[in-house]
């Protein structure tokens, strides 16, 4: 781009005017000036000397946008929008210059003015709602998620940004209730599983996400995520032979070889992992996983002096990784610095980390400073997480026998289960509902009746509990009961579909005809597609009609 001189010696100022710089003042008194060094490619600007239109300079704010140059990008698109001020698409490109230049405020009224002037421009809906979730406006953001879904149901973007925006806000029913028609896709299948594992449905996400594995065997963003479920489920080895398919199809790719590695330590299998975490340094010198895994199997080997080392840039790099402060942690106590193991210690907790062994080890520096009374604090602490820890790892192995049992189609040894599991765990709401569907497939519905009651007394937030108490007072016939609870679970989940259904087949049983087609509308907005919701619109007109 040329520098131009906007100055001038005294003689040139009184040179003749030539034709050229005539015809370009003719032009810029007719049409939008661009300021500053926007200087385009020549044949842009000879029309816009010539023909300065609109689509010219849709065409040269889209060169500048191309140049990553938005400054002159949003000065060409603003003046194609002085020109046609109605239209949807320049205010949308106008729009989108400016979020891809970092100016979401000032996208943000720009983007509403194309989604009025285009209300059924996918494009403007889908960018609007992610400058509204940049701007943190989860709401309004949700909203315009919905809108662009019901443009087009089938959407991929529109679908995965309803799901994350749902995931935030923790409506993990209605992510479950809209995704599970769409389990080819790989974003749409990580949301999924992650509103399951939300939910702490584990069998769920690893169904989920082994299906997926075998339309993607290679997929290293699926295997990631469900190697983290498996060791979430203790299925240890499982998790390691996945791991280690995917480092072979993969022997390139750093992120196979990482996840490979990680999962070699958590089996104790550091004489495997330790070449592999050798070479991904060699490769890659200041990477986290890289210097993480180093400095883990340099700890276990007694190298504490370089694992410091590495320990210390790792936690520089990702400082929110409490995994790295508690391995700091432990090799600066072998390094008899408990002072500054304390601090590492500290900030384990402080990050949300639940093992019990990191209030051992922080008893046992707090000690060796002398402050014997926060030692027996921690210790007090441990002590009680090591009985919550094997009471957990007690109940989760019954629910995960439970869910084999319920899986090969014995339903009365699964309730079994799951009572034995919920009796142990009286305060997890997750493990009852789980124990209410295993009821309900063995048919004792008044011990699932029983059951659902108790967990929404626990959880009424809990969406699909209400919405199938409210189906078992429907089938009692109560539809006043069974109207409280959909509308509960609308109310924890608006975007939960099958409740919308659940509770305008309610109303309609009433004779409450108009309230019940507005939930119906709102179901058809959530999913246009929904069959159930269509044989409901044409049941309720036909009792319309016969009323």
């Amino acid at each position: 781009m040329q520098e131009h001189d906007q100055g001038g010696s005294a003689s040139s100022s009184r040179r003749p005017v030539s034709r050229a710089i005539l015809a370009i003042a003719l032009c810029a008194s007719t049409a939008p000036a661009l300021h500053g060094a926007c200087v385009g490619p020549l044949q842009l600007q000879a029309r816009i000397r010539s023909h300065p239109g609109a689509d010219t300079y849709v065409a040269l704010g889209t060169w500048y946008a191309g140049q990553h140059n938005f400054d002159c990008a949003n000065q060409a698109f603003a003046a194609g929008l002085k020109l046609e001020p109605a239209s949807g698409r320049l205010a949308y490109l106008l729009g989108l210059s400016l979020y891809s230049g970092g100016h979401a405020d000032q996208a943000l009224p720009v983007l509403q003015r194309a989604v009025q002037l285009a209300p059924e421009m996918l494009e403007a809906h889908l960018l609007l709602a992610s400058d509204l979730d940049v701007l943190q406006r989860q709401r309004d953001a949700l909203t315009e998620w919905q809108a662009a879904v019901k443009i087009d149901p089938k959407s991929e973007a529109a679908l995965d940004g309803l799901s994350k925006s749902l995931i935030r806000q923790g409506d993990y029913a209605s992510v479950i209730a809209n995704l599970k028609p769409f389990p080819h896709n790989q974003d749409l299948t990580l949301d999924l599983a992650l509103a399951y594992g939300k939910m702490g449905m584990l069998e769920g996400a690893a169904s989920v996400l082994e299906q997926a594995l075998k339309f993607a065997p290679g997929s290293l963003r699926l295997t990631k995520a469900l190697v983290t479920v498996m060791v979430q489920q203790t299925r240890t080895q499982d998790a390691l032979r996945l791991a280690a398919r995917s480092a072979q199809l993969h022997p390139a790719d750093p992120g196979a070889q990482a996840l490979y590695a990680r999962v070699l330590i958590q089996n104790g299998e550091y004489e495997t992992a330790r070449p592999i975490a050798r070479k991904l340094l060699a490769a890659s010198p200041h990477s986290f996983d890289a210097l993480y895994l180093n400095g883990v199997l340099e700890r276990q080997a007694g190298e504490y002096g370089v694992a410091r080392s590495h320990l210390e840039e790792a936690v520089a790099l990702n400082p929110g990784d409490y995994n790295v402060h508690y391995n700091l942690g432990m090799t600066l106590v072998k390094l008899q610095e408990p002072a500054a193991a304390r601090k590492q210690f500290e900030r384990v907790l402080a990050l949300g980390a639940t093992d019990a062994e990191v209030h051992f080890d922080l008893a046992s520096v707090l000690r060796s400073l002398g402050e014997t009374q926060q030692a027996a604090e921690q210790l007090k602490i441990y002590q009680e997480a090591l009985k919550d820890k094997a009471n957990r790892t007690e109940v989760a192995g019954k629910a995960a026998e439970a869910a084999q049992e319920l899986a090969s189609g014995d339903a009365q040894r699964a309730a079994s289960l799951y009572k034995e599991a919920a009796a142990a765990s009286p305060d997890d709401a997750q493990l009852g509902y789980k124990l209410a569907m295993a009821l309900d497939k063995a048919g004792d519905l008044a011990a699932e009746r029983s059951e659902l009651e108790r967990v929404v007394k626990l959880d009424p937030t809990m969406a699909v509990a209400q919405n199938q108490l409210g189906y078992l007072e429907s089938r009692s016939g109560d539809t006043g009961a069974a109207e409280e609870h959909f509308r509960a679970a609308l109310a924890a989940a608006p975007g939960y579909t099958q409740a919308w259904v659940s509770l305008a087949a309610t109303l309609g049983m009433e004779s409450r005809f108009a309230e019940a087609q507005q939930a119906l509308a709102s179901a058809l907005r959530l999913d246009p597609q929904n069959a159930q919701a269509h044989d409901l619109a044409r049941a309720l007109n036909a009792a319309q009609a016969h009323k």
